[in-house]
């Protein structure tokens, strides 16, 4: 796999007349030397020139270093020697201030080598690393690191973020790819959204119309579908009847609802079983109904809901959570009251997002004075370019209210 790899990457990383304007010539030379040494089948020769080269001193910031140090790891990695390429390489990935297209490679590589040397955290870490560097630069991200990415929340049972980086795969490439499809039958499974994982099943058989195993896996779909069709039918006969006991049995019908495209239903469902005490008053109950009601754009009631859940927790996700369905809502002045709140409470998400909704509500509200202060707060947490056009904004409507003053 990682042999592969390197000859997809071989063009990137080879030494080309522009790298040589970027590196030393005597580096260049050395490079040249050990690459026609690896012709030749002389590979001792070759490594003895990457290890000496590779060895000697150099600044933290050197890019000479930077480029002998990957090209040696990369020339193990072709002996299949991935521990000891993974010293060199990982020494690459450590020096800064390199150029960001030539660290943005590098961590896909890493990230490839680590998941198949069985090391999923570091995998993972480095492939949302080289996410960020591509989403930053917008560079062109490889179909492939999602899935593999998407591979690795699987095996960790996070079914929601392998779906996210799995469709990301699928839907960045012009291949029918049948293994990213597999998965991505399996996680739908696992959420148990069978309709969907039917829809993927249908496409594997198309693909591959004699495959056995593709047959039984989507027949085994439609059986559990009308199981389930059956399933939801008792329950509403239950609840119609007053037969629902269990809290386990209003929930399945809740999420089923949801599932059909019924919030209105799912949520009350919930409230009925919140009335009469068979449904918990607790966290997780309050936020499904919540949802219920955010599908259903019932918005008041959906805040009713997550007011009731900041009742139950502390955590500053559920006020930020009323702030933005305020906002939403033109509720302006609520929304900053809510969104200050989970500010205060230290919201852990992305500060300068915070500061920006507060910035903006400021704005609708025509009070710019204290719109400007959130936005330079913001500018201070990262999101210059995102609060430097709300600015402008304001600039330009003074200009134009003194100008029309003035006239």
């Amino acid at each position: 796999m990682i042999k592969n790899l390197l000859i997809s990457f071989i063009f990137i990383f080879s030494v080309s007349a522009e790298s040589q304007e970027a590196i030393n010539q005597w580096v260049f030379n050395a490079l040249e030397r050990a690459q026609l040494n690896v012709d030749k089948g002389n590979l001792e020769a070759a490594e003895k020139i990457y290890y000496d080269y590779a060895s000697g001193t150099y600044s933290s910031k050197s890019y000479d270093h930077f480029v002998l140090l990957r090209t040696y790891g990369f020339f193990l990695l072709q002996q299949d020697r991935n521990a000891d390429a993974l010293k060199y390489l990982k020494q690459a990935d450590q020096k800064r201030k390199m150029p960001p297209m030539d660290v943005f490679n590098l961590k896909y590589i890493l990230g490839q080598i680590y998941y198949v040397e069985g090391q999923k955290d570091k995998a993972k870490e480095t492939f949302l690393e080289w996410i960020k560097i591509g989403t930053d630069n917008q560079f062109d991200l490889r179909p492939e690191g999602y899935a593999t990415l998407a591979t690795i929340y699987a095996q960790d049972s996070d079914w929601d973020n392998a779906l996210i980086y799995i469709t990301f795969a699928m839907d960045n490439t012009i291949v029918f790819v049948e293994n990213w499809a597999q998965l991505k039958f399996a996680i739908h499974i696992q959420k148990k959204q069978y309709m969907i994982a039917l829809e993927v099943a249908q496409d594997l058989v198309r693909v591959k119309p004699k495959n056995k195993a593709y047959i039984e896996q989507m027949a085994g779909v439609y059986n559990v579908i009308k199981f389930e069709e059956e399933s939801l039918a008792s329950l509403e006969f239950k609840l119609q009847q007053n037969l629902l006991k269990k809290s386990s049995e209003y929930i399945n019908l809740a999420n089923f609802y949801l599932y059909k495209g019924l919030p209105v239903d799912s949520s009350k469902v919930i409230k009925k079983g919140l009335s009469l005490g068979v449904l918990d008053n607790n966290i997780k109950n309050n936020e499904l109904l919540s949802n219920a009601y955010i599908i259903a754009k019932d918005f008041d009631n959906a805040v009713n809901s997550l007011i009731n859940v900041t009742k139950l927790s502390d955590d500053p996700k559920y006020d930020y959570r009323i702030g933005q369905i305020y906002l939403q809502n033109s509720d302006y002045k609520n929304a900053i009251k809510f969104l200050k709140i989970a500010r205060k409470k230290n919201w852990n998400g992305s500060k300068g997002s915070l500061e920006m909704l507060i910035g903006i509500s400021y704005i609708e509200l025509d009070d710019f004075n204290n719109a400007r202060i959130e936005l330079a707060k913001a500018i201070a947490l990262g999101k210059e370019d995102e609060a430097e056009s709300w600015i402008s904004y304001m600039d330009s409507t003074d200009s134009l209210r003194a100008a029309a003053a003035a006239n």
